[in-house]
Protein backbone atom coordinates (compact mmCIF):
# COMPACT_ATOMS: atom_id res chain seq x y z
CA UNK A 1 0.00 0.00 0.00
CA UNK A 2 1.18 3.45 -0.78
CA UNK A 3 0.55 6.44 2.08
CA UNK A 4 0.43 9.10 -0.09
CA UNK A 5 -1.28 12.01 1.48
CA UNK A 6 -4.23 13.54 -0.63
CA UNK A 7 -4.78 16.90 0.06
CA UNK A 8 -8.08 18.10 1.16
CA UNK A 9 -10.14 19.43 -1.86
CA UNK A 10 -11.75 22.43 -1.75
CA UNK A 11 -15.52 22.64 -2.67
CA UNK A 12 -16.68 25.79 -4.25
CA UNK A 13 -20.21 25.13 -4.83
CA UNK A 14 -21.70 25.04 -1.39
CA UNK A 15 -20.46 28.88 -0.96
CA UNK A 16 -22.18 29.81 -4.09
CA UNK A 17 -25.33 27.76 -2.62
CA UNK A 18 -25.01 29.43 0.75
CA UNK A 19 -24.65 32.94 -0.92
CA UNK A 20 -27.80 32.35 -2.84
CA UNK A 21 -30.04 31.18 -0.03
CA UNK A 22 -28.59 34.29 1.97
CA UNK A 23 -29.02 36.36 -0.56
CA UNK A 24 -33.16 34.78 -1.53
CA UNK A 25 -33.22 35.80 2.44
CA UNK A 26 -32.23 38.88 2.44
CA UNK A 27 -34.50 39.59 -0.60
CA UNK A 28 -37.73 37.78 0.89
CA UNK A 29 -37.35 40.31 4.01
CA UNK A 30 -36.44 43.50 1.73
CA UNK A 31 -39.84 42.57 -0.72
CA UNK A 32 -42.21 41.84 2.39
CA UNK A 33 -41.27 45.18 4.15
CA UNK A 34 -41.84 46.92 1.05
CA UNK A 35 -45.22 45.02 1.07
CA UNK A 36 -46.23 45.81 4.41
CA UNK A 37 -45.15 49.81 4.20
CA UNK A 38 -47.39 49.82 0.87
CA UNK A 39 -50.47 47.96 2.96
CA UNK A 40 -49.96 50.31 5.90
CA UNK A 41 -50.07 53.46 3.49
CA UNK A 42 -53.40 52.26 1.39
CA UNK A 43 -55.32 51.37 5.16
CA UNK A 44 -54.30 54.63 6.62
CA UNK A 45 -56.63 57.24 5.94
CA UNK A 46 -54.93 59.98 6.96
CA UNK A 47 -52.08 59.92 4.33
CA UNK A 48 -52.03 62.03 1.70
CA UNK A 49 -53.45 61.52 -1.42
CA UNK A 50 -50.65 60.26 -4.53
CA UNK A 51 -50.43 62.87 -6.96
CA UNK A 52 -51.73 61.93 -10.42
CA UNK A 53 -49.07 62.99 -13.35
CA UNK A 54 -51.10 64.12 -16.45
Amino acid sequence: MIDEKVPPQNYRWPWFVLAMVLLGIVLAIVWMSYAVHREREERNFSAPLPTQGH
